[in-house]
């Protein structure tokens, strides 16, 4: 029976609604999740955390470094995934060379980057023992996955296999361990990470002699259901280590005032003088101390901040180099250097040496640079290890047109290094920057960055080649990769830009600006600033008066002209604070 018109028009006015609704729901559902990152445990579960290894071992600290080290060793057998390449292309279509088994390491790590922004907040809120345990399991379902596809010789479900299943499992048990290790180390957050991120790239260095004698003494299939069972076992053995920091041990928000520098104005008499001199109240900066300011960043916030999205770009400049060269160093070393070049030869060392040395290397760069950030300050370091990616950038063309083998290699390692204490210091820099309640979701989303560098950057890298192969290049031509070297040179250069423009801190963030102020910038430490100095009267005499003409005014701040400005800022705030405080006290 038809309806009236006059109730179809309710009815489809019902179901708009309703579909609006739903919409909002889902924004809302989505906000919801991306706004509370914490985890905030009962009082059963914080007695139960106390304990590690079921139950039978009072948890330490310095439990959580070694079985992190041993969680990330495992999961860093995806780096030495190029030694599968030539022995997966041979399987699925007799040529070392074709196959596309490569793309199965970019699917893997592309698949991470969106897990991980996916799964942040979550695990952020969770039991990193569980998120975890959840992690590995789905890491060993990946290489299971893998075997049955080497077995039947299906390379669409060794993508789904390794890539996806295992990128997934991958995504979740990065960071979730990495995020767990650094917050039991507030005060050192650069080197706790750094040691957790260093088994990272002892997986490489050691998984590519495994992964080798394991081809060599069984078949593909076997090789990768006996590699997954290795780190499946090793993993859920590590991770009955990992448990969270008791609550209050990270501190409430971020603090606007350094420990340092508490220290330095509430326990050091002798600097009232010269404090007074440069401006400064200690009776002020004693009150303001005690009152502990702190900065509250939420996860919404922290994601529209104009730092964080520069931050994520220099993050990707550092990443993208060394991505493509892991997955593609035996071919290039065959190529420029072995059996591919025009006179055929045996390379001065094996290619399958050369990853291994260069996973050294990555791990080597996670701990060094994340202990160095600690002391030198996450933005400066970042900042050299842009300079030195692009001065390696800049030579590596020039020694393989001069032949020098060991030169290259030289230039790659040093290279590696760099990449891998980006690794090693970002989950410290993001924790600095907003806090250490939005660190897994904060590090979960830069590490689409990942995803970005490996998929988009490999393909470009592998185009480039194709392009110049398909026109009559040959693989030891030179050119093509010359060519890779320099775009991804120019996004060095623009990383290393966008980092110089990071408010690494509160301190930058709420610097006060001056008036005509056009420019501020932190550079290794100390503060440029470019006013615009519009036109002012030489004289005040109005009938002599001329105009100067517009110019900019560059400063360059001490250390001592900085803090007195911070503190005069702090100052006023303690005021405020206090103005805010007093109504409810009464």
């Amino acid at each position: 029976m038809d309806r009236p018109a006059d109730e179809n028009i309710l009815f489809s006015r019902i179901s708009l609604q309703g579909d609006m609704r739903n919409k909002r729901g889902l924004l809302h559902t989505i906000k919801e999740y991306y706004s509370h990152t914490e985890y905030q445990p009962t009082r059963e579960q914080v007695e139960q955390n106390r304990y590690v290894f079921f139950g039978l071992l009072r948890c330490r600290p310095w439990m959580a470094i070694p079985a992190g080290i041993l969680i990330q060793f495992c999961y860093g057998s995806v780096y030495a995934w190029s030694i599968f390449n030539g022995p997966i292309n041979k399987l699925m279509t007799s040529d070392p060379n074709k196959g596309g088994a490569e793309v199965t390491f970019y699917i893997a790590l592309g698949v991470l980057g969106i897990t991980a922004a996916i799964c942040g907040p979550w695990i952020e809120t969770s039991h990193p023992r569980k998120s975890g345990i959840i992690g590995l399991v789905v890491f060993y379902s990946g290489h299971l996955t893998s075997a049955l596809a080497l077995y039947t010789n299906m390379i669409s479900l060794l993508y789904f296999g390794y890539g996806f299943v295992a990128g997934i499992g991958l995504g979740i048990g990065y960071v979730s361990t990495i995020d767990a290790v650094s917050k039991w180390w507030p005060s050192a957050r650069g080197t706790a990470a750094g040691c957790a991120v260093m088994g990272f790239g002892g997986g490489s260095l050691a998984f590519s002699a495994i992964n080798k004698w394991l081809i060599d003494s069984t078949n593909l299939p076997m090789a990768f259901f006996a590699l997954g069972s290795l780190n499946f076992v090793l993993m859920l053995i590590g991770i009955q280590f990992i448990n969270p920091p008791p609550p209050g041990h990270n501190p409430d928000g971020i603090p606007m005032i350094d420990e340092t520098e508490q220290q330095q104005n509430l326990v050091a008499p002798e600097e009232d003088q010269r404090i007074e001199k440069l401006g400064r109240n200690p009776r002020i900066l004693g009150t303001l101390a005690a009152d502990q300011p702190t900065l509250h960043v939420s996860l919404g916030e922290a994601l529209r901040s104009r730092d964080y999205w520069l931050l994520y770009v220099a993050f990707l400049a550092n990443i993208v180099f060394c991505l493509v060269i892991i997955s593609n160093l035996p071919r290039i070393i065959d190529g420029l250097f072995g059996k591919g070049r025009k006179d055929p030869r045996e390379p001065p060392l094996p290619a399958y040496v050369a990853v291994s040395i260069e996973g050294g290397f990555n791990m080597m760069g996670r701990v060094m640079i994340g202990l160095l950030s600690d002391f030198l300050g996450r933005k400066t370091t970042f900042l050299m290890l842009l300079a030195t990616q692009s001065i390696v950038l800049i030579f590596i063309p020039i020694s393989i047109h001069t032949d020098s083998f060991w030169g290259f290699l030289a230039l790659i390692w040093t290279a590696t290094v760099c990449y891998g204490g980006g690794f090693g210091m970002i989950p410290a820099f993001l924790a600095d920057m907003f806090g250490s309640n939005n660190t897994s979701s904060c590090h979960g989303i830069i590490l689409t960055a990942w995803s970005i560098a490996s998929i988009g950057g490999g393909l470009v890298f592998s185009e480039i080649l194709n392009h110049f192969l398909s026109h009559g290049g040959k693989p030891y031509d030179p050119v093509m990769y010359t060519v890779n070297f320099m775009w991804m040179l120019a996004l060095a250069i623009v990383g290393f830009v966008c980092c110089l423009f990071v408010r690494a801190s509160i301190r930058d963030r709420m610097f006060p600006a001056l008036p005509n102020q056009i420019l501020r910038i932190r550079i290794f430490g100390r503060v440029l600033r470019v006013m615009c100095m519009r036109n002012a009267p030489l004289s005040d005499d109005p009938q002599q008066s001329t105009r100067r003409k517009k110019f900019l005014d560059v400063e360059y701040l001490t250390k001592a002209e900085e803090q007195a400005a911070w503190e005069e800022y702090l100052a006023l705030r303690a005021v405020q604070y206090r103005l805010m405080k007093e109504p409810n006290d009464h």
